[in-house]
């Protein structure tokens, strides 16, 4: 006999009528197609269609029910619609199969925008607000079920908050975990609980193999990217479609140099960039942003065998996880979809990017790229460089100078830019002991650079000969400039025309590290394990030209650039004092360029002439005084002095000479 009433057993089969009883869709993909409707405040309005972005099928079906994904990282650029492809995921765990979710973005402003925005947009767009009700069994009760921060329905409820935030870390339990802009958050918690991400994966723990984690945003620096910390914990997967011309897959790169035989090209008409295609690795086929329609085909064809089957697009893993439920994705702007970003936008952010300083570039690798910027470089801090200004003005040269040096840089300059004129760079740097050294003068002369007696070559005869190269130190004892080096590398013909109507003066050119070449047999002149040189000589008919190591010389001076001013005087050895009537613009010029890791040195800033300058002064510093080190042996050699009082001789002895005897002549043998 039944224990319940006829009218309870009434109830209870009317509930069970009502009540769903088919299985959920498993395939999120398949779930969202059609479904889902965008607004016309979209860039691409209308019914969902996967086609539009193939490469999100897999990336939604990863997180299905039964897919054996737990984890997926996705690292992507701007404007391909990951965002737009995460909420079908968790409208699906909302609507279709009722999960606990918790979505973590960058902030709580974020965080409220998307809660009473964006994600209540894609449930009514899905037809689903009436499934929004707050689970309380109180008739009596207020609550809506939506707020900013949460939202109630029928089978669980989604934590809406800012990554950062203590209710984020707070005892949770999850089915589902979605965290947006990951690079958004500093990594490490300041309360000392560790990784801000690891705390939000152990809501998930309790859920074993069913839990669902995904991981998603633009990357931002290599060194502190947990983006990319996660995305190489999985198989780190590429997109591969077919080209529409041979048909065999590829991948869209922006990885490689814009020199390389394949990859994105722009078309340029009078300078400006009027076009843009990507040239096939494997035909070297133009293909135009248009044909991502063929290529993000089901049915794709090949133009040149239309009869021949090829394969459609896929995801490939470029390497084996240590765990096979953790899968990862790579995607850049050139898989943007039509009606978004086009090949032309993206090549028109590189040029910008490759024409501009350090910031544009780490825009351009973060947003298109979507890959973190690898900043290795290092330089001297502007504002700290700007506080070594001394106390004397521009053309003075202070007491403590013993001999001045004179480098020249060479700039063609550009028709089509006037901020960019022919010109001619020089610094009149003064050197003393301890190797400080002295700005004494910075100046720019414009005019013509291909003709060695005419433009800014005339100018500059014009100004040396009015005064004969010859300063007044501030004590009143006269010093000349000993050497000049003026840079070769573009002009080289009108360099060595111009130095041999000069005395001392010597064409120059920089390389990076010179090793000791073991075909000339040749020694590093600086002894150790490095065994480099710092300078090389050669001969173009009648002119001794300089090579030097401009890396050597740089690191040097950026080291040197790091001693802080103090009170009194002296300065500390090596310091590098500059006129206080120079500007910024010579700063930044100063400490253009950065040095990587591998110790080469690169712009970060268009300008660097005052760098350069400074470069060819000290190396011709070091090469004036190594010749009157030598100079000076010959003359005791002739004075039958004993062996260790030659040994004896060095650069210091020469300096501490000079700073005795101001106005006596040294020796020449």
């Amino acid at each position: 006999m039944s224990r319940f009433s006829k009218a309870d057993q009434e109830f209870i089969l009317q509930i069970l009528e009502t009540a769903p009883v088919k299985r959920p869709i498993e395939d999120i993909a398949a779930w969202v197609e059609g479904r889902r409707i965008l607004p016309t405040s979209t860039p691409i309005p209308g019914p969902w269609r996967n086609s539009v972005t193939p490469y999100g099928i897999e990336i939604m079906n990863s997180m299905s029910p039964n897919s054996g994904i737990e984890r997926i990282t996705v690292r992507k650029s701007r404007k391909c619609g990951l965002t737009t492809i995460f909420e079908n995921v968790i409208a699906y765990y909302m609507l279709e199969n009722p999960s606990e979710i918790l979505y973590a973005t960058a902030s709580e402003e974020l965080a409220k925008d998307w809660g009473d925005n964006k994600i209540m947009g894609v449930i009514e767009s899905l037809g689903g607000l009436d499934r929004i009700t707050a689970n309380t069994s109180s008739a009596k009760s207020r609550r809506t079920g939506d707020t900013s921060d949460k939202k109630e329905y029928i089978g669980g409820k989604l934590d809406i908050m800012s990554s950062q935030s203590k209710r984020a870390r707070r005892q949770l339990d999850k089915r589902c975990l979605f965290i947006d802009e990951v690079d958004g958050v500093e990594a490490v918690t300041s309360t000392g609980e560790g990784k801000w991400t690891e705390i939000l994966f152990g809501h998930t723990a309790s859920w074993g193999t069913k839990r669902k984690i995904a991981l998603f945003g633009s990357p931002t620096l290599f060194e502190s990217s947990l983006t990319t910390e996660y995305f190489d914990q999985g198989d780190c997967r590429l997109f591969f479609v077919p080209c529409p011309y041979c048909g065999k897959r590829i991948t869209l790169r922006l990885d490689i140099e814009s020199g390389a035989s394949f990859g994105l090209k722009a078309e340029t008409k009078a300078g400006e960039i009027i076009g843009a295609y990507y040239l096939c690795e494997h035909c070297g086929e133009p293909i135009r942003n248009e044909q991502k329609l063929d290529m993000y085909s089901n049915n794709p064809r090949c133009l040149k065998h239309p009869e021949k089957e090829i394969e459609k697009y896929r995801w490939e893993p470029t390497k084996k996880p240590d765990d096979s439920a953790w899968r990862s994705y790579q995607l850049n702007a050139l898989y943007s979809p039509i009606g978004m970003l086009t090949f032309l936008d993206v090549a028109k952010a590189r040029a910008k990017a490759e024409a501009g300083d350090h910031v544009d570039m780490r825009s351009y690798v973060n947003i298109y790229m979507g890959l973190p910027f690898k900043d290795e470089g290092s330089r001297p801090k502007i504002e700290n460089v700007i506080e070594l200004r001394g106390d004397y003005k521009s053309g003075t040269v202070p007491k403590d100078v013993l001999f001045l040096t004179m480098a020249v840089d060479v700039q063609k300059g550009s028709e089509k830019d006037l901020n960019n004129p022919a010109r001619l760079e020089l610094e009149v740097l003064g050197h003393g002991l301890g190797y400080r050294t002295w700005s004494v003068m910075y100046k720019s002369i414009e005019g013509e650079t291909d003709d060695p007696f005419a433009g800014a070559w005339e100018q500059l005869n014009e100004w040396a000969a009015k005064d004969g190269l010859e300063f007044t130190r501030t004590d009143g004892v006269p010093l000349k400039v000993q050497i000049i080096f003026i840079d070769s590398g573009d002009q080289a013909e009108t360099v060595y025309q111009f130095c041999g109507e000069w005395l001392n003066t010597y064409p120059s050119k920089g390389f990076g590290f010179i090793k000791a070449d073991e075909k000339r047999k040749e020694k590093g002149d600086i002894p150790g394990a490095g065994n480099y040189r710092r300078w090389r000589t050669g001969k173009f008919g009648s002119n001794i030209v300089y090579e030097i190591s401009t890396n050597y010389y740089k690191t040097l001076f950026y080291n040197r650039l790091k001693i802080e001013r103090i009170p009194t005087e002296p300065q500390k050895p090596g310091f590098c004092a500059f006129p206080r009537d120079y500007g910024e613009d010579y700063f930044k010029m100063l400490t253009a360029e950065e040095k990587r890791t591998d110790g080469s040195f690169h712009k970060i800033h268009t300008r660097n002439e005052a760098l350069d300058c400074r470069i060819y002064n000290l190396c011709a510093a070091d090469i004036w005084l190594a010749a009157q080190v030598d100079n000076w042996k010959l003359y005791f050699q002739a004075q039958k002095a004993s062996a260790m009082q030659i040994q004896q001789i060095n650069s210091r002895y020469v300096l501490e000479w000079l700073e005795k005897n101001p106005n006596a002549i040294m020796p020449k043998v």
